[in-house]
């Protein structure tokens, strides 16, 4: 084996599956991986996202059913030695059989790079480079302040889908804008365009979304930015994480409430509809919980304000804070 070419041993890692029985993948279900001449017991723990075979476009689904292929993340009851499928098809590739009838149900081909949870719980992991030196500005966080006339800070907007975090977002910015501010919106939907185009949306990816989110945030606020954050952020412990990340001192969680009837109506993408059906997979406010802020520094109750009202709301909580000299 050359140098750097050696199989990589874990007993998780990504594959694309394509499903091969007419009865549905069940993530959780315990099923044996036959690996080369190895046979281990595993489950696939999460479906990614699901190809549509037509279009190549991902989707989320909650399973996957006969012919149907898919990313998922795969864990096993030991480690086994391998590769990716593109560098080695001998190690790369697995089949999955029914423990019950002994029946190949999927085939897989492993992926490079992403696994499990060490791929999407990166909040207390260490850089992986060992040299990496702190670099610091010649323009110091004062000046910053003194030419923008403002103190840097984040403010999360958190909220169901729906409930008019982007538009409330978006308001808010043009109005800082004209009144001469330095700001700019970090939309997690836009996100996901862009830095975190791989993520899809378990509660650890949309965890990974907006730790993302809250190092960007940082960098902006070290510019001397304000920076408006427009997350579904579903989980307190994950915004508390984010909270540490940008610094709270200049952290504010601002929950935009409204009822999950009201955010339904107002939901022009059919989400909920999609989720209803299934084939949005763990939707907070349907197949997943949102828990709200425990002790948010305000909130606005959407549906009994205009968007002008619900700015004009968030412009004096920042006045209040300092934010705004």
């Amino acid at each position: 084996v050359r140098p750097g070419n050696v199989p990589r041993v874990a007993d998780r890692f990504d594959a694309m599956i394509v499903w091969m029985s007419e009865e549905a993948m069940v993530p959780g279900k315990q099923y044996v991986i036959k690996h080369t001449a190895k046979n281990v017991p595993g489950t696939i723990t999460t479906l990614r996202y699901q190809v549509d075979v037509n279009t190549l476009h991902r989707r989320e689904a909650p399973t996957l059913k006969l012919n149907e292929i898919g990313r998922c993340a795969v864990s096993l009851s030991a480690p086994v030695a391998f590769d990716g499928y593109k560098r080695n098809r001998a190690t790369g590739a697995f089949i999955i059989i029914d423990r019950i009838t002994n029946a190949t149900v999927g085939a897989g081909m492993i992926l490079d790079r992403g696994t499990d949870a060490d791929r999407h719980d990166h909040w207390d992991e260490a850089p992986h480079a060992q040299t990496l030196s702190v670099e610091t500005s010649a323009v110091s966080a004062e000046e910053r302040q003194a030419r923008f006339g403002q103190q840097p800070a984040t403010l999360l907007l958190t909220g169901l889908t729906g409930a008019g975090k982007t538009t409330i977002a978006y308001a808010l910015e043009r109005r800082l804008f004209n009144e001469g501010r330095a700001v700019a919106v970090l939309d997690g939907q836009n996100l996901r365009r862009g830095i975190s185009r791989d993520l899809g949306f378990t509660s650890d990816e949309r965890s990974e979304n907006l730790r993302r989110g809250a190092e960007v945030a940082k960098l902006m606020n070290e510019a001397g930015l304000l920076c408006i954050a427009a997350f579904v952020a579903p989980s307190e412990e994950v915004r508390q994480k984010a909270a540490d990340v940008v610094g709270r001192e200049r952290f504010l969680v601002v929950h935009l409430s409204a009822p999950v009837e009201v955010c339904r109506e107002r939901d022009t993408d059919g989400h909920y509809k999609m989720a209803d059906s299934g084939e949005i997979a763990l939707f907070p406010g349907v197949t997943a919980a949102y828990e709200e802020p425990a002790s948010p520094e305000l909130i606005i109750a959407t549906d009994k304000c205009s968007v002008d009202e619900c700015v004009n709301q968030l412009v004096e909580l920042l006045h209040k804070r300092g934010i705004l000299n």
